[in-house]
């Protein structure tokens, strides 16, 4: 029944809106999700940008992350979870610089120096249904975009649920995101709500857990999948893989290898105690990639 009933908030919220997204939502802020190629939105993480705000891990803990993209583009992150009022909270900032650039006039003649970057602050809470293998979360999130004198702020929440199937070691997510509104605005842009259904299981007979996120449209037409699976060997490491249909439209069909690594992350994360420390990188079609550490702390 409340499932039932956080699934029918989720689609009116849904077809409420139908606008262009910012592209800058997508971007990854987490080295755990780099290395999952994006098949994250199962993973707790107080950091990640790709997310169902349901999905806690209990207790206290911090985690930070970096990530540097080409032409010296970077994302620094930090997150906090804790205990809070029967369930569990999270408080995040995240950040990406894209530079200095030079500035000129309609004359060509130089007018300084500039930057531009993204910055995201984030609220989270999740509870677990008392008696029900179920847990629902929403997330609060400001966002802050900058390029010289153009600016754009927008307030958005998400919200999402998480059902548990304890026989089979297996979860079914739903979430949505980017619901909100745009606010002191002197750039163009509109947020653009979307739906993705999740799903993760752990495999009987081997070290192994999947997970895939579909990404669908106001008319639940699938727009992108993302698979991954993450190994555990000896209880302090763990091996990541991931990637998606976003290999499709990666693929310039410059070469085989290209063709094949094209849209996929992997990394490797060390746990000792209760520190975890992941590395992580992604590959695009073209050849270009991307690296990240973060560091985990549970206390």
């Amino acid at each position: 029944m409340y499932f039932q009933k956080i699934i029918l908030i989720i689609t009116l919220y849904t077809t409420g809106f139908s606008k262009t997204g910012y592209p800058a939502f997508d971007v990854f802020t987490s080295s755990t999700e780099v290395s999952m190629g994006g098949a994250s939105f199962l993973m707790a993480s107080t950091i990640s940008s790709k997310l169902n705000p349901s999905v806690v891990y209990k207790g206290r803990g911090f985690s930070t992350s970096v990530i540097r993209y080409p032409a010296d583009i970077t994302s620094q992150s930090a997150g906090l979870i804790f205990p809070w009022s029967n369930g569990q909270g999270s408080l995040s900032l995240r950040h990406i610089a894209y530079g200095v650039f030079e500035g000129y006039n309609d004359n060509l003649q130089s007018s300084g120096t500039y930057r531009s970057s993204d910055t995201w602050v984030r609220s989270t809470y999740s509870q677990e249904i008392k008696g029900r293998p179920i847990r629902t979360g929403i997330s609060f999130q400001y966002f802050n975009s900058s390029l010289q004198n153009s600016s754009i702020n927008i307030l958005d929440f998400s919200l999402g649920a998480l059902y548990f199937f304890n026989r089979s070691k297996s979860s079914f997510g739903i979430s949505v995101h980017q619901l909100g509104k745009t606010m002191f605005e002197n750039a163009s842009g509109f947020l653009k709500p979307q739906i993705v259904l999740s799903g993760s299981r752990k495999l009987a007979y081997l070290p192994l857990k999947l997970y895939i996120d579909t990404i669908v449209s106001k008319k639940l037409a699938i727009k992108e999948i993302y698979l991954g699976g993450m190994f555990d060997f000896h209880n302090n490491i763990q091996i990541r893989l991931g990637t998606s249909t976003r290999k499709i439209d990666h693929n310039l069909r410059q070469d085989l290898l290209k063709t094949i690594l094209g849209a996929t992350g992997f990394g490797i994360t060390y746990i000792s105690g209760n520190t975890s420390v992941n590395y992580g990188t992604f590959i695009y079609g073209t050849g270009t990639w991307i690296q990240g550490l973060e560091i985990g702390i549970d206390f």
